[in-house]
């Protein structure tokens, strides 16, 4: 059976982009840093415990506190478990380290040496790379993680107070595809694009939609497609959220504004796809609930099952009036939460979404 661990590495692989390097003359190193990072991620996969990345604290937590939380309202309530969120980061902060620790080398670096195409950093950066790495939570076992790097052919050695860091073969030329990656300007999306080895938008503005389909389950694009359609002709932006992190609690977030207002969007992965529809401020919702209450009871009926109920005291969390029924909901999203939908949900959501903004189209 997968464990926790195991379903954060998948998840991690479907995250990737699909290869696409930036210009011919760089293709070699870009798409040999790529395969050797995916080759980690899938020797991760298939053995965690040699990569220093141990979930069985976590899995035991979990199994003790399932049928506590069935029992609850706790997701109603948004309380969250530190426990189990210091558990579970400190696996996944172990899938990341190799990531990161690239990633600091390759922010830091002068550059590489074309000779032998290794990364040269001054001892100075080459320390400060390796302090940051010591920040997560299961430092202790990085001595063994650098072990784990060099049984795949990861060399450091010292050379007149600089450090050189090269990838035997068949990655010799990878530390450029490393450079290439970290030099990218600096933007909100420069840590995204790294993460998921995008080549093709490293020195991009912003993503696409287009980008997030092709690591999307074909239904998952569709959906995308569906709901794009329905706002064909309309100056829609669309804005999508930089991930931090491609481990399994990261998803897509994309939003869809017009006229500066949301007013729609999904959360998506590989296994998870989440429909939303914005009225931007609670008192919408009892407008609207009210009308569809008196034209189409059905339709209301779908409506009101889309608005999830939080319990939660926190100053944002309002009343609204649903039918016959008073719900409370949290006042900063305002939304309508489908997931996973299938052709009715969609084709109600983008019903509701229509008549509520007045699109005609």
């Amino acid at each position: 059976m997968e464990t926790y661990a195991q379903r954060s590495i998948r998840h991690c692989l479907d995250m990737i982009a699909p290869f696409e390097a930036s210009d011919k003359l760089q293709e070699k190193g870009q798409m040999q840093f790529y395969d050797f990072m995916v080759s980690i991620y899938r020797k991760m996969y298939d053995h965690p415990e040699e990569y220093m990345v141990f979930s069985g604290q976590y899995e035991e937590y979990i199994e003790k506190a399932k049928e506590k939380w069935k029992q609850s309202t706790a997701e109603k309530k948004h309380k969250n478990d530190s426990r189990e969120c210091t558990l579970r980061n400190t696996f996944q902060q172990a899938i990341q380290f190799y990531a990161l620790y690239f990633y600091n080398l390759g922010t830091e670096c002068i550059g590489t040496d074309e000779q032998s195409g290794a990364l040269i950093i001054s001892k100075e950066s080459y320390g400060r790379a390796l302090d940051k790495i010591n920040r997560i939570h299961d430092s202790k076992n990085n001595a063994k993680r650098y072990e784990a790097l060099n049984a795949l052919g990861v060399q450091v050695y010292e050379t007149n107070d600089l450090i050189y860091i090269t990838i035997q073969e068949p990655y010799s030329c990878a530390m450029s595809g490393l450079n290439y990656l970290c030099k990218a300007p600096e933007s909100k999306y420069k840590w995204m694009n790294y993460l998921r080895l995008d080549y093709k938008n490293a020195y991009s503005p912003v993503p696409s939609t287009e980008d997030i389909k092709r690591t999307l389950p074909d239904r998952s694009a569709e959906i995308i497609n569906e709901l794009e359609g329905s706002l064909a002709g309309m100056r829609i932006k669309a804005r999508i959220r930089p991930l931090r992190g491609i481990v399994s609690d990261f998803k897509w977030k994309v939003e869809y504004s017009y006229k500066g207002k949301n007013i729609c969007g999904f959360y998506a992965d590989n296994e998870y796809f989440m429909l939303c529809v914005y009225f931007n401020h609670f008192k919408n919702i009892n407008e609207f609930a009210s009308c569809l209450y008196e034209e189409d009871r059905n339709l209301f009926q779908w409506f009101k099952d889309q608005i999830p109920e939080r319990l939660c005291k926190c100053p944002n969390n309002r009343r609204v009036c649903l039918g016959e029924e008073t719900r409370r909901i949290c006042g900063l999203s305002n939304r309508t939460e489908t997931v996973n939908p299938d052709d009715t949900d969609i084709k109600n959501a983008i019903f509701i979404l229509k008549k509520f903004r007045g699109i005609n189209n």
